[in-house]
């Protein structure tokens, strides 16, 4: 039996912290997400993201809120997510672990026929992963889930497959071929380990609605810098 591949936290934020959040989404500047890098596909529509803050070491004091521009506490609504987060940290330590330096926020945007492909996360790099639905609305039909391959712990699957060539990787997924879902349920925490995961295409039926959403890594190692 595979190891817990995610752990789910409902009602996550209060309704203040929550409303702030959705708020800043609605002017927050937003871009495309790159398909230079990372794991989105040619066919994986139009996701957007914001800009990424991060949280400084874990032993060094919180500066004023915005003192330091991309770092935490930010002084915008990015700042709940992160707070929040750091207080569950210990109930998050199964699948994050305890030696990570530092947690980061970005917000991401999908709209209507936007997804993204399969991959995994670099464990060199993050110890895991969470995402935070902030819209206040969403319909089991409107798609978006979060799929999580159960993997064998010995199974070694790379990041993610080529751009355009990803037979290999698809192969290694089939020869397990099953896994779970989560539903972007409004004001829920998803806190990923190392499984391989996708975010399934919102369909048409969301129209004007999109599934937005505060994501982060726990990183590693510290950021130059701040060492």
């Amino acid at each position: 039996m595979s190891a817990p591949s995610h752990l789910i936290v409902d009602d996550f934020l209060d309704e203040d912290a929550w409303t702030d959040v959705w708020t800043l989404l609605q002017s927050v500047e937003l871009m495309p997400v790159s398909r230079t890098a990372g794991a989105w596909k040619l066919d994986d529509g139009i996701p957007l993201g914001g800009d990424e803050i991060v949280t400084p070491p874990r032993d060094q004091e919180l500066p004023d809120p915005g003192a330091k521009p991309g770092r935490f506490p930010s002084g915008t609504a990015l700042d709940h997510v992160l707070a929040a987060v750091l207080a569950h940290a210990d109930a998050l330590a199964p699948l994050v672990g305890t030696d990570w330096a530092h947690v980061t926020a970005r917000p991401y945007v999908y709209p209507a026929g936007s997804a993204l492909s399969w991959h995994g996360d670099d464990s060199m790099v993050y110890t895991g992963a969470y995402v935070y639905y902030a819209h206040p609305h969403w319909n089991a039909h409107w798609g978006g889930e979060l799929l999580l391959a159960d993997t064998p712990a010995d199974a070694e699957l790379p990041i993610m497959g080529h751009r355009f060539e990803d037979e290999s990787y698809s192969a290694a997924l089939l020869e397990h071929g099953e896994g779970r879902f989560v539903m972007p349920k409004p004001n829920r925490l998803v806190v990923i380990g190392s499984s391989p995961h996708m975010v399934t295409p919102v369909r048409a039926a969301a129209g004007s609605n999109v599934r937005a959403s505060i994501s982060g890594f726990f990183l590693r190692e510290p950021i130059d810098g701040d060492a």
